[in-house]
């Protein structure tokens, strides 16, 4: 019973507040429109005299520059003249039309006739001195004619002003008294307003006080919810039911680029733009589907994301509808991860399964090949060595011979498991480089192929030789396969001794049409060739992982422009490098 008086005696309060507010708001109205009406009437005598000066000055302007011309001879003079002819009548039937009695429309109308009759003498003057007769302008102009009309003007526009200040004068009495009435209309009022809002302040404190609990309690849920959703290791999103973003945690805020501050309020697609891996074409976006389904929307597959520095992203994961109580869809929450590692780890799984396929494929065919290889070279061998064979003959089993060699040789480089020695032994790199060069001296010969050496005094190094000179020939063949028609192809050898270093450099240069910029990231990566039909992509991958084993490094250099184009690759080895590293880290060759 008591809750009912109170809620009575609230609302009884509340209606006798707004009739005493409506009532005062009715006699407020009022005061305001005489207010209003007063105001406007002051603001029109304020232009009607300020067109009554504008006029005036006007005339005044028309007669100076009149008297300037006649004095002076230049047209210039007459500037103020034609300005004042333009726009006095304008003005006085702008003037006319301000006034609504009919007395005062007649008194304008007399001030527009002597306004006519003074711009008549004026051109009368300037008429008669521009036809040769100055001495009759200036007799016109001292006549009394002009003087008079002008002291006409004078005349009836001061009695025209008198006339409208005294009226100003009324209507801004009448707007005082008004605004007094209207504060006190306002002040008890407000004083009555504020007694019964001071009663009903003690019920609307307290409702307020237990609205502020169930905010607090709210805010401490919904803060709960988004440290959880913050600290979470996935980037999340969330949208109204327009695809509009609302939240973003901070590991969405690093993936996309964009802070929550600026993402907020924005449509879902102009802040997550998605993309087809492959294609690079824009794919649907997951929150669209699902505020136009309901239900949980996977990421399509080899998806990436943009983000602002023009990267793209691999992320994976879905989205789902936030519904309220009755099951609507009010947003979507987005979840996703960047997949960056898990697509490099499938990409180097499937890498290592086709290294295993080529492991295995060459030990089946060095097992394969080897045997009918050595008796091939045995045959060869006891053919050169037949009594009485002709010199034509001999000549071409040795060429043969080393096709022989070239045929092993090459074997061995497209498969990467040749060794020739277990054990570092110290290796002369002209003797090496001088060896690889005859094995593609027919190919050198059959392109027309000028060779180069600029070999310096250097030590032996302790090496594998045959790695070393595995390496050297992968680049030699891909100089040779890469330089045009009578190209050429620069081979130096130069040492560096310093204090603390002693190394040696072999440089393999070309001036084929170079390696274009985006492939230069790949071209160590096994099974990447620009080759096409005849590269096998794994030369560089070897020849790399070759000299790193020999504690050394290959740096390569190309130049794609038409005019100077060509690759130079180098390869910097110690003169004594980490043997125990060579020897744990070599793989055994399979019989």
């Amino acid at each position: 019973m008591q809750l009912i008086y109170k809620r009575f005696g609230v609302i009884t309060g509340f209606v006798l507040l707004l009739i005493l507010l409506v009532a005062n708001a009715v006699l407020t109205r009022r005061q305001l429109d005489v207010q209003v009406q007063n105001q406007a009437r002051v603001e029109r005598i304020q232009q009607i005299l300020i067109a009554l000066n504008q006029t005036q000055s006007l005339i005044k302007d028309a007669e100076t520059g009149q008297r300037g011309y006649l004095y002076s001879g230049d047209p210039q003079y007459l500037d103020p003249y034609h300005q004042a002819l333009a726009q006095l009548d304008p003005q006085l039937r702008l003037l006319q039309q301000m006034f609504k009695n009919p007395a005062k429309q007649a008194e304008v109308a007399q001030l527009r006739t002597l306004t006519q009759a003074k711009l008549a003498e004026l051109a009368e003057t300037i008429r008669l001195y521009n036809s040769g007769d100055p001495d009759a302008a200036r007799a016109l102009v001292l006549s009394d004619r002009g003087r008079l009309i002008m002291v006409q003007i004078d005349n009836l526009i001061g009695t025209i002003q008198l006339e409208e200040t005294s009226l100003e004068s009324t209507r801004a009495e009448a707007t005082r008294r008004s605004i007094r009435d209207t504060y006190i209309s306002i002040y008890l009022a407000s004083l009555v307003a504020a007694a019964g809002l001071f009663f009903l302040a003690y019920f609307i404190t307290k409702a307020m006080a237990m609205r502020d609990i169930y905010a607090r309690q709210l805010e401490e849920r919904e803060e709960w919810f988004r440290s959880t959703l913050t600290s979470l290791g996935d980037a999340v999103i969330a949208t109204d039911g327009k695809g509009r973003v609302t939240f973003l945690n901070p590991m969405a805020e690093k993936l996309m680029g964009r802070t929550l501050s600026v993402a907020r309020g924005k449509y879902i697609e102009d802040v997550f733009p998605i993309f087809n891996e492959t294609t690079l074409k824009p794919v649907d976006n997951p929150v669209t589907k699902v505020m136009e389904h309901g239900f949980i929307i996977g990421l399509a597959n080899h998806t990436v994301l943009l983000n602002t520095d023009g990267t793209y992203i691999p992320i994976e994961d879905s989205a789902a509808p936030i519904r309220d109580g009755r099951g609507k869809v009010v947003g979507v929450v987005m979840v996703f991860r960047d997949a960056t590692t898990e697509r490099k780890s499938q990409e180097v799984l499937r890498k290592t399964e086709k290294l295993a396929a080529a492991a295995r494929l060459a030990a089946t065919v060095a097992h394969e090949i080897n045997n009918p290889l050595e008796a091939i070279g045995n045959l060869i061998y006891i053919s050169k060595g037949t009594e009485g064979l002709p010199e034509s003959a001999f000549t071409n089993l040795t060429l043969a011979e080393e096709e022989l060699s070239r045929v092993s040789h090459i074997t061995r480089q497209t498969l990467g498991f040749y060794r020739e020695s277990k054990q570092p032994n110290e290796v002369d790199l002209p003797v090496l480089v001088e060896s690889v060069l005859n094995i593609y001296s027919n190919k050198f010969r059959t392109k027309n192929i000028t060779i180069l050496r600029d070999f310096h005094d250097c030590p032996p190094i302790q090496a594998l030789a045959g790695e070393l000179k595995q390496a050297v020939a992968n680049l030699v063949s891909n100089a040779a396969d890469a330089v045009p028609h009578s190209g050429t192809i620069c081979v130096r050898i130069d040492c560096q001794e310093d204090a603390t270093t002693h190394i040696v450099k072999i440089i393999v240069e070309d001036d084929g049409p170079g390696i274009a910029p985006e492939h230069r990231d790949h071209i160590f990566e096994p099974f990447f060739t620009t080759k096409k039909d005849v590269g096998t992509g794994l030369g560089l991958w070897v020849t790399k992982e070759i000299i790193e084993r020999h504690s050394g490094t290959v740096e390569v250099r190309s130049i794609t422009d038409p005019d100077l184009s060509g690759t130079s690759f180098s390869i910097t080895l110690p003169v004594r490098p980490d043997f125990q590293t060579i020897l744990v880290q070599s793989p055994k060759t399979e019989a």
